[in-house]
């Protein structure tokens, strides 16, 4: 007794050259598609005539970016209810810890004045020059997370620190008295907002332009 199915040798040796043949055209198409350079989303991009326009327009965002400069008024949100029954020399102690842990979330060319500038006392003025506000925003987010982890014994053992921020920014060559008001405008409705905000300068701006609203029909006729 036989199972399976009889076949001359001679057609058997044909269908193994004709599946081997089928195989070997299969493989071929697949490396020939994953190699297809047409279908790589990045060779359009890679392209002489697309390359060039692409470099020269990241080179003059990048000049637009280094003419501008943004300067960031903040202060200590705990401050005002902590310092009392203070020493002089622990405020100052306080105060240059602080600037000194927020010195460590700026770059190399940025400047941090404690005391000075549009906020008197306890706030600070951080000058952050090449920055758009969207950059000085993000900027002063980070100065924000890094305050939380900061604990300091003269604030308490459970006291949080936590800081509220006005942000300008404008163009070199521009008025930096004016632009120091207008952050410190900024930080005053982040600081009549509540505890730990930051408020650019330019969105307060804008609602200020904003048209007034068009009276109802009702209460032109009253």
């Amino acid at each position: 007794m036989t199972s399976g199915i009889d076949l001359p040798l001679e057609v058997a040796v044909l269908l193994c050259g004709v599946f081997a043949i089928a195989g070997a055209w299969v493989g071929h198409r697949r490396t020939s598609r994953r190699l297809d350079q047409r279908r790589n989303p990045l060779n359009d991009m890679l392209k002489a005539e697309n390359l060039g326009p692409a470099i020269d327009l990241a080179l003059h965002r990048n000049a637009r970016r280094h003419t501008s400069h943004a300067v960031l008024q903040g202060r200590i949100d705990q401050f005002a209810d902590s310092r009392e029954g203070w020493s002089a020399d622990t405020h100052n102690q306080v105060r240059e810890h602080i600037a000194a842990v927020m010195r460590v979330g700026l770059r190399r060319d940025d400047r941090i004045t404690m005391g000075a500038g549009q906020v008197q006392g306890d706030g600070f003025t951080i000058f952050i020059p090449g920055a758009d506000e969207r950059a000085a925003v993000h900027i002063a987010d980070r100065l924000r997370r890094k305050l939380a982890g900061l604990h300091l014994p003269q604030f308490g053992d459970e006291v949080r620190l936590t800081a509220s921020f006005g942000v300008a920014a404008g163009r070199f060559g521009k008025d930096r008295d004016g632009l120091g008001r207008r952050a410190r405008r900024a930080l005053d409705v982040a600081m009549a907002t509540g505890m730990d905000h930051v408020v650019p300068a330019g969105e307060i701006e804008e609602i200020l332009l904003l048209p007034a609203p068009t009276p109802s029909a009702g209460s032109a006729a009253a």
